[in-house]
């Protein structure tokens, strides 16, 4: 039932940062927008397993802006999926059959996933389904 309440909550909110645009952005900034949110995520997961990077990244989110509230959420609903289902994120490499034998392994792994997820040439978004094309 909690986990019901975290999605009832994060719709919500999500409903209340997309009345604060008064228009609907292009294709290119949800993109971007996807893109920072995304290396927000990567970012404070790396920084809480204690092998993040110090050196401030283009695109990340300035706290207190509408993207940067999204983020917090993001956040807070990535702890509350991993408390509830902790199972689905330990050892997701050895889910996955990847070997981790070295740091260049995890690498080539990790950039084969984002080189996928990026080429099909279709992004959807739960909220604006849209092609890399129009």
């Amino acid at each position: 039932m909690k986990g019901m309440e975290v999605l009832r909550r994060s719709s919500v909110f999500a409903a209340e940062v997309m009345e604060v645009f008064d228009r609907s952005p292009t294709d290119k900034e949800l993109v971007s927008q996807a893109k920072t949110l995304c290396r927000d995520y990567i970012h404070s997961r790396l920084n809480r397993a204690g092998i993040g990077w110090s050196k401030p990244e283009h695109g990340v989110s300035a706290p207190g802006s509408a993207l940067g509230e999204v983020s917090s959420v993001l956040l807070w609903l990535g702890d509350e999926l991993e408390f509830l289902r902790p199972n689905v994120y330990r050892n997701v490499a050895r889910q996955l059959n990847i070997p981790v034998a070295s740091e260049s392994v995890v690498s080539d792994a990790f950039l084969a996933v984002a080189a996928e997820i990026f080429s099909t040439g279709e992004y959807l978004f739960p909220w604006r389904p849209f092609s890399k094309t129009s």
